[in-house]
């Protein structure tokens, strides 16, 4: 429904109109009928008026005046102007006071219902036009913290035209002093929660001055835009609101923040260079693991690794393993890593010195012929690690790893070679010549590898072992034959019975017939 108003002096007209137009079912609410328009301007003034019909001659305010009024504090209301032939000449004037059409006296009610249902069409379609729109300045209303974020994102990024940028920075109330400028970043560790780094980027919101502005990234790190019309200052004010956010992080007992500042710019053409220099200073504190403010400055002064020396310290980690030193390996890693934390990289110039660590150790296993997929897969994942000291302990781990490969090979080889010693022994201990060089001879061992191999396989020297099975061998000739002692010693390898003799006691406690005896008893 639309409310509607009715101004004209002649109380015949109005009555007429008031009874003959069906008010309410046409759709308009009949709200008033008024005699001049200073009555009506003041009703209208107080109530919400959709239409108004009114003549033109009037007296005290005559209908032009009253839409020139209307026109002017009220455009939203549409004004119908009622006149006779003699009134045409104001016609222009209406047209100027918006005066949405003339309806010319005298007007039947037919007519009238026409035009009012002509109107109430148009105003149902300003109605639907009307809220489509609060409904998108409600949406932008919605949105404009986002669309402001985005609008300083593409500005970083060097993505705004200059006359983007200046239509854009006061759309979003942008307080430009279009002095000096710094960008820094705020990176947070992946531990921290959604509400961690809004909480975090409320509280640096909270304490910005009203110049500076603070948001999230593509990559959801914080950005500080901070500026001054001194340059000494800005980067005072901005270590201050970094120095801040380091303390405020440590209050939420949380894992420490990495952050990056990028070089005072002079321009807004030139912001996109110093959130360039932020991001690569952020790089370098992200992958050493430090927990302080670092400034590009820092990372241009910084030292640089040199790759011959990086190569050679690799291969001593390597010749350490091959001769097998698990100790002076992990000390030579531990120099390695060291060497690497002495010096700003970048995450892309860190995946390529693990890479080469990896490559490096990954050829050694292969080449020792120790590489197995499952031991080793977590070596084929992201070698994209957070910090250096991550991928430190990573690669402790697989130095370890290594080295338990290295002994179970150890192990295997010295089981194998003892199965193989004693399969000789069981196949020559009766020889009466039989000895330790004869077995190092067929094993392609020297005595003291052979010695060593021995011992630490059985816990017997080949001379023990090999006397204990000589006297087991005996025991078993003794109980299923009856040969004599003399027989049974040149059956195991002894020449001399009495030597025989002598060695069954010692190993047993008794002699061969006292053992005999105890068999048959």
């Amino acid at each position: 429904m639309f409310n509607l108003i009715f101004v004209d002096d002649e109380s015949i007209i109005r009555n007429g109109i008031g009874s003959c137009v069906p008010w309410g079912s046409n759709g308009f609410n009949l709200l008033g009928m008024f005699e001049d328009g200073e009555k009506a301007y003041e009703f209208i003034c107080n109530n919400s008026v959709d239409v108004v019909i009114t003549d033109i001659n009037m007296p005290k305010m005559d209908g032009l005046t009253l839409s020139k009024m209307l026109s002017d504090k009220f455009p939203g209301i549409m004004v119908l102007l009622l006149s006779g032939y003699d009134d045409f000449e104001y016609a222009q004037q209406a047209v100027k006071n918006h005066v949405r059409e003339f309806l010319l006296k005298p007007i039947t009610a037919s007519e009238l219902s026409l035009t009012l249902e002509n109107v109430k069409k148009e105003l149902t379609q300003l109605r639907v036009q009307e809220k489509v729109q609060k409904e998108m300045l409600q949406k932008l209303k919605i949105s404009f913290p986002l669309l402001k974020e985005r609008f300083f994102n593409r500005m970083i990024l060097g993505r705004l035209t200059y006359d983007n940028y200046i239509r854009r920075k006061e759309y979003f109330k942008w307080d430009d002093l279009g002095e000096f400028y710094q960008v820094s970043v705020i990176g947070m560790p992946e531990s921290w929660s959604e509400l961690d780094r809004i909480t975090l980027h409320e509280y640096i919101r909270g304490s910005l001055d009203s110049i500076d502005e603070v948001f999230f990234n593509t990559n959801e790190n914080i950005v500080l835009l901070t500026q001054d019309i001194n340059p000494d200052s800005l980067e005072n004010k901005t270590k201050q609101y970094i120095e801040n956010s380091f303390r405020f992080t440590t209050g939420m007992d949380k894992d420490q923040i990495s952050t990056g500042c990028g070089d005072v710019v002079k321009s807004y053409n030139e912001i996109s260079s110093s959130y360039a220099g932020a991001i690569n200073a952020y790089d370098y504190t992200r992958v050493l693991g430090l927990s302080q403010i670092i400034s590009i400055k820092d990372v241009r002064c910084g030292k640089k690794i040199i790759p011959e020396t990086f190569v050679i310290m690799l291969s001593q980690v390597i010749e350490e393993l091959k001769i097998g030193s698990k100790e002076k390996s992990l000390e030579r890693l531990n120099s390695l890593f060291s060497y690497l934390e002495e010096h700003f990289i970048t995450t892309d110039e860190a995946f390529s010195y693990y890479s080469r660590i990896n490559h490096g150790l990954d050829l050694f296993i292969q080449e020792m012929g120790l590489y197995t997929e499952d031991d080793f897969i977590f070596l084929t994942n992201n070698l994209k690690f957070r910090t250096l000291e991550q991928a430190h302990n990573v690669f402790i781990e697989y130095l370890n790893i290594i080295d338990k490969k290295i002994n179970d090979r150890r192990h295997d080889i010295i089981i194998s070679r003892i199965d193989r010693a004693k399969e000789i022994i069981n196949k020559r201990y009766f020889e009466f010549n039989f000895s330790l060089q004869d077995i190092c001879d067929e094993l392609y061992l020297s005595i003291s590898q052979f010695s060593f191999i021995f011992k630490e396989g059985t816990g017997q020297t080949f001379v023990e072992y090999l006397t204990w099975f000589r006297v087991e061998e005996a025991k078993k000739i003794l109980k299923l034959t009856d040969k004599k002692v003399y027989e049974i010693a040149e059956d195991v390898g002894y020449r001399d019975p009495r030597y025989f003799s002598l060695i069954f006691k010692k190993q047993t406690g008794v002699t061969a017939l006292e053992f005999r005896k105890r068999l048959e008893a």
